[in-house]
């Protein structure tokens, strides 16, 4: 078994290893993972439950769900305001930022770029992956 893949917040309250698969890296353009993380939007990839397990400080995790979000809700340390990791609505993965991680994922480079009509005004997507108009499924964009 090769070793886990660790991460932690900014201010290392919370961490966290995963010892399994990850899934590839994809950056998110829409208003909401902008706004939480302060960037032209999220880089997260997915790790099934049972790779996932919290080292230290999951009770510094606090929420906050975004009024008239569609049960959107954002996670982060209690302590650097971090986003943290969270699972998904069925509790079967884990949706990860990507730029949480303490060691080396292996992945190069995102696999798809998602709400790309809803991207800044300013952002120029540069690199060949995939382009979602929303979510995945919905038309791909012209790069």
């Amino acid at each position: 078994m090769s070793e886990p893949i660790r991460g932690s917040c900014l201010c290392g309250a919370v961490s966290f290893a995963i010892d399994g698969k990850i899934g590839p890296a994809g950056q998110c353009h829409c208003s909401k993972c902008r706004k939480v993380s302060g960037t032209d939007g999220n880089a997260v990839f997915y790790t099934s439950v049972r790779s996932f397990r919290w080292l230290g400080g999951e009770a510094n995790i606090a929420s906050f769900a975004v009024p008239g979000g569609a049960g959107w809700t954002s996670t982060f340390c209690r302590t650097c305001g971090s986003p943290t990791p969270h699972p998904d609505a069925e509790g079967k993965i884990y949706f990860v930022p990507a730029g949480l991680l303490d060691d080396d994922p292996g992945f190069r480079g995102y696999a798809a770029h998602i709400f790309v009509g809803s991207k800044a005004p300013w952002v120029c997507i540069t690199d060949g992956a995939p382009q979602y108009a929303e979510g995945f499924g919905s038309p791909v964009m012209q790069g």
